[in-house]
């Protein structure tokens, strides 16, 4: 998928590129789009995308290349879906004119001695700083695995990033999200929290995925035996 400007700071590859006249129109799914009127400051720990559904039966775009237009259905569910936090695929419309999309180059220089990795991770600490503080938590970022990005008068992050949920190294790896807003030159929590598990459909492959289920399914039982135990104390 080609990328869209990331505030000056990747380049834009469909400046020197034909884009036919069906890709413009794969829009709607931004985060400002979302959020109308919302403060440069937002509030912690509220997802604009929470209560938002896909159907199919909403969505009466309709394009001369049915290709495209099944690309850009399937886009605009998984970006719903997935809040932002989506892995960029190829059954994703070539180009977008709008919308979220996945940064590019991660491990590309943004500037001398700062990678996009790296600013990615600094706004991520910060996130997850904000997030340790009112959970009471001491979750460690490992590193970034991801990210995606929405850009406009103030630019949204969605970023996916590996982490560790004690001091041990011995901890398993969680798969955690983050999501940002970065405008001229600030950094501004929005969220921070655990992967949710797959829906269903969706296949788990990687190590951090596999942990991430582990730990999710983990927690959901020790609450099960908690609450269990407890009903049997009361008796």
């Amino acid at each position: 998928m080609v990328p869209k400007l990331i505030d000056g700071h990747v380049k834009d590859d469909r400046e020197d590129e034909e884009i036919d006249d069906d890709s413009v129109e794969v829009d709607g799914d931004s985060e400002e789009s979302y959020t109308s009127g919302e403060d440069v400051n937002p509030e912690w720990d509220n997802d604009s995308f929470d209560g938002r559904e896909y159907h199919s039966s909403d969505d009466q775009r309709e394009y001369e290349d049915k290709d495209f237009e099944r690309r850009a259905r399937f886009y605009r569910r998984t970006v719903i879906e997935t809040k932002g936090f989506f892995e960029a695929t190829d059954e994703f419309p070539p180009y977008l004119w709008a919308g979220i999309a996945t940064v590019p180059g991660l491990d590309d220089d943004l500037e001398e001695g700062l990678t996009v990795r790296q600013f990615l991770a600094n706004m991520t600490s910060l996130c997850l700083e904000k997030y340790n503080k009112h959970k009471g938590f001491n979750v460690k970022l490992d590193h970034v695995l991801r990210a995606n990005f929405d850009p406009g008068g103030r630019t949204t992050y969605y970023i996916t990033f590996a982490a560790r949920e004690s001091d041990s190294p011995d901890a398993p790896l969680v798969e955690y999200q983050a999501k940002v807003v970065w405008s001229a030159g600030k950094t501004y929590p929005i969220l921070c929290r655990p992967t949710s598990p797959p829906k269903m459909g969706i296949f788990v492959t990687s190590p951090i995925q596999i942990s991430t289920c582990f730990v999710i399914f983990s927690r959901i039982l020790y609450s099960f035996f908690f609450v269990l135990h407890s009903c049997k104390l009361n008796d």
